[in-house]
């Protein structure tokens, strides 16, 4: 069997780097990964990672996922070489943590394109060829907080909802060309991602220009996403592996999240008034 042609995205580092490496170091050779960075300079890292498998079963190509140019480029050429994308997987992102009346234009303007309209631009290009075939499976990193909001994160997740409407209204019309659409929803994970959003939370508790009870409100945000328990990057490349790449049918979404959290958070998807949800989000910010 011809191994299947994979167009992935954010493969510099954390979960798409990982992700990118497992396919590409499949035993037995069933992927052609085609890894995607934003600039030739942040491939460092996963060249290291693959090893032997370079040029070989993963293609390191440049591609910055706000430019369509870019996007056009890289889909036309993978369809040339290749006849056809059999998988997409999209996991570049970038976060925020900050006061939203704080934010400027050009900062929503950067996470949006990025995060959301950059991902839906990428599966646009790739939908036709992926119809033409009646084939595909569209893979997408969303987070927990596509699910439900989170303090100072007011526009990470604004960003992570909008992809979640999307594919879920997507996926809708796309089975009856036998495309599948899945989402991964991790909740924190052990990657440079929540050290920068820590970092950024640290920064507006010690900025003597924010409002006491935002400073206060935010210490207690760091001390709680501080000491409440991770998932690794390892465990979220498993449920993309064994739930999404390698399963025909696969269900839409997958939370990768603590069991108590996941218990918790089905409790406050079922509050159609919103309160629970509201009552979890506040005891992340409110010390008792």
């Amino acid at each position: 069997m011809a191994p299947q042609v994979v167009l992935m995205t954010g493969c510099s580092s954390g979960i798409g780097l990982s992700t990118a490496r497992r396919l590409a170091q499949d035993p037995d050779q069933r992927y052609l990964v085609f890894a995607t960075v934003i600039a030739m300079a942040e491939k460092t890292e996963l060249v290291a990672a693959v090893g032997d498998a370079i040029d070989k079963t993963i293609f390191i190509k440049e591609m910055d996922i706000t430019k369509d140019e870019d996007i056009t480029r890289i889909v036309n050429d993978v369809v040339k070489t290749h006849g056809r994308i059999d998988i997409l997987i999209n996991v570049a992102g970038i976060a925020l943590v900050a006061l939203p009346e704080r934010v400027s234009r050009a900062q929503i303007d950067t996470i949006f394109n990025v995060n959301t309209i950059g991902t839906i631009r990428l599966t646009q290009a790739v939908l036709p060829h992926m119809k033409q075939k009646k084939a595909g499976k569209i893979i997408c990193l969303t987070s927990l907080g596509g699910r439900q909001g989170g303090p100072y994160t007011d526009f990470y997740c604004a960003s992570k909802f909008a992809l979640e409407g999307f594919f879920e209204s997507l996926l809708s019309t796309l089975k009856s060309f036998n495309i599948r659409v899945c989402l991964i929803e991790p909740a924190k994970v052990e990657t440079g991602m929540i050290t920068s959003m820590l970092s950024q939370t640290d920064a507006l508790v010690n900025d003597d220009t924010v409002h006491d009870i935002d400073r206060r409100q935010l210490r207690c945000f760091f001390d709680v996403v501080t000491g409440m328990p991770g998932i690794s990057v390892a465990d979220v490349v498993d449920v993309l592996m064994t739930k999404c790449v390698d399963v025909d049918d696969p269900v839409f979404r997958h939370l990768v999240v603590p069991p108590e959290a996941k218990e918790a958070l089905g409790e406050a998807v079922a509050d159609l008034t919103g309160e629970k949800s509201i009552a979890a989000l506040r005891k992340m910010i409110v010390a008792v």
